[in-house]
């Protein structure tokens, strides 16, 4: 009796093991394995095309797109189900006008080859729905996603990818390709039988199956409604530069475009062009000529070099070690007495200069080391520069006094600048500037949330801040700046007119315009900085520009 009790379960131990094991194959197959399994059958009866590359969306800081703005139509050829090849394109080519030399090609290739090919893109939809309503055998017109659609928004902050291997190549594409890319795209597939039959009611589908990576969306700070008005300005206003508006109390970048822009669908078309459309100005360095005086009177203060009642006087110009340096105006003759917010009002080079060399280069580099001139930000965006900003140790007091009027080895982003002037909003707390906001699943599920709060750092005091804030008024109400001033609202800022160094064909030296600033004057909502590549003058060109950026961004 002991002995058949053993035997049974001896038995039963048997039966349940191999049940546990069919248990685990049958997990491992259907589960781990299933997709996979599951593409490979389909490839027996499945005659495909990719109509849609696997490439998560770019989108705005509520969740609008950026990229799959617009879509195309495409006749996809099935030669399996071609019954009669010259007939079948007559029927197509009465209704599109295909190109003769295309006729050919395409017949060759029905005639040469079995899997599935675009016979042609970009038709009207109302000649797809014609194509698919004759019920052509071996013939479907299918919409296909343009990655980037005709005028599309943020150009250079979405970059573009190589479409031969859909890789990123600048911009967000660039900088988070492995995250937008997935390994299976979306097809147009034909479901046919042994026989190579279309399956009656399966006949052409769009198919995506979920074997291999799975693409991610990344969701910007960028706000689409703000950047389309930034843009449409610009292209009104900017042949060449560039626009940044930015959150102050986050940093978050709310618009950022450079002009000239271009169309990712047509790269070709720019990479020779003098104007280098392809180039992102907004984290190119410049010289940022006088918007850097805001630098040098943070330094004055902090260090208590400069009063805010001490008089300077401004005859025009300053001697600097045999070399002259004369105002921006210094044909209209001497400016007099000044206070330090008249003379960034009035941007007086004379009295800057000679504050610089009162604080000392070491002091005046420091201070814009805290402020972020000569490393890059914390955006870390692709191609962007670091700038210039010399070593103390090699400023004479001729470099001195180039760098106290923003000239010279100094050079900054338009990014930087707008860090600059957050700064100042803030309080004095130093402002971080962020793009990535967070990573969504295709269903739209946040995944993880990109940026972490830095930690606070004071640059400078808040009475230091409050006082450049005073000045920056005083530009805008009475001073170089007045044409940014918007009604009703308020701003501040300040102007700058980079020399090049180059002239024009009349002999009149180029310069770089900017007007950095924010608005509303109480309680500042936005930074915006107006950077406009020889544009002359900040005062009339750069400052209007701002103006109108900040007010019809304030209106909505």
């Amino acid at each position: 009796m002991a002995y058949s009790s053993r035997r049974m379960y001896r038995l039963v131990l048997f039966f349940l093991s191999l049940s546990g094991l069919l248990i685990m194959r049958l997990f491992y197959l259907q589960v781990i394995q299933g997709p996979q399994l599951a593409l490979e059958g389909l490839n027996i009866r499945v005659q495909e095309l990719p109509v849609d590359v696997a490439r998560g969306e770019i989108l705005d800081r509520n969740h609008l797109p950026l990229t799959n703005t617009a879509q195309q139509y495409s006749i996809v050829i099935f030669p399996g189900q071609v019954e009669d090849k010259p007939v079948m394109l007559t029927r197509i080519d009465s209704i599109i006008g295909l190109p003769h030399d295309l006729l050919e090609a395409s017949l060759r290739r029905l005639n040469s080859n079995e899997y599935p090919f675009r016979l042609i893109g970009g038709i009207a939809s109302n000649t797809a729905k014609q194509i698919n309503d004759m019920q052509i055998p071996g013939a479907v017109a299918v919409a296909e996603k343009v990655r980037y659609g005709h005028g599309a928004l943020a150009a250079h902050v979405v970059g573009y990818i190589n479409s031969a291997d859909n890789k990123g190549v600048s911009g967000i594409e660039g900088m988070y390709d492995e995250l937008l890319r997935g390994s299976q795209p979306e097809y147009v597939a034909a479901i046919v039988d042994a026989s190579q039959q279309l399956i009656p009611g399966l006949g052409y589908k769009r198919m995506k199956l979920t074997a291999g990576n799975r693409e991610t969306n990344i969701v910007l700070t960028i706000d689409k409604q703000i950047q389309q008005k930034v843009e449409q300005i610009m292209d009104r206003t900017i042949v060449k530069g560039a626009v940044v508006v930015m959150r102050p109390n986050t940093g978050e970048i709310l618009a950022m475009a450079s002009r000239p822009a271009f169309d990712a669908n047509n790269l070709s078309h720019y990479l020779e062009q003098n104007s280098a459309p392809l180039l992102n100005r907004a984290v190119s360095s410049y010289q940022p000529g006088s918007v850097f005086k805001l630098v040098v009177a943070a330094a004055a203060l902090e260090n208590k070099t400069v009063k805010m009642d001490d008089v300077f006087f401004d005859p025009g110009y300053i001697d600097v070690n045999n070399t002259r340096f004369q105002g921006w105006d210094y044909e209209r003759g001497p400016k007099g007495r000044l206070t330090i917010t008249e003379a960034m009002a009035h941007s007086s080079n004379p009295v800057f200069i000679e504050i610089a060399l009162k604080i000392g280069s070491d002091k005046l580099i420091v201070m814009a080391q805290k402020l972020g001139y000569g490393s890059r930000t914390k955006l870390e965006f692709l191609g962007e520069s670091e700038g210039n900003l010399p070593e103390a140790d090699q400023l004479y007091p001729g470099d001195l006094a180039n760098l106290a009027i923003g000239q010279g080895f100094c050079e900054a982003t338009p990014v930087q600048i707008a860090q600059t002037v957050a700064t100042i909003v803030n309080d004095g707390i130093k402002i971080e500037p962020y793009i990535v906001s967070s990573l969504t699943s295709p269903e739209g599920i946040t995944v993880k949330r990109f940026h972490e709060s830095h930690p606070n750092v004071r640059v400078m005091s808040r009475q230091t801040a409050e006082r450049l804030r005073g000045m920056m008024a005083a530009v805008t109400q009475y001073g170089t700046g007045q044409a940014a001033n918007v009604e009703g609202l308020g701003s501040a800022g300040k102007t700058g007119s980079a020399e090049t160094g180059r002239k024009n064909i009349t002999g009149q030296g180029i310069n770089h315009a900017w007007f950095a600033g924010y608005a509303p004057l109480e309680h500042p909502n936005y930074v915006i900085v107006v950077f406009v590549e020889e544009g002359m003058s900040g005062s009339n060109v750069a400052a209007p520009i701002f103006r109108e950026i900040a007010a019809t961004i304030l209106k909505n």
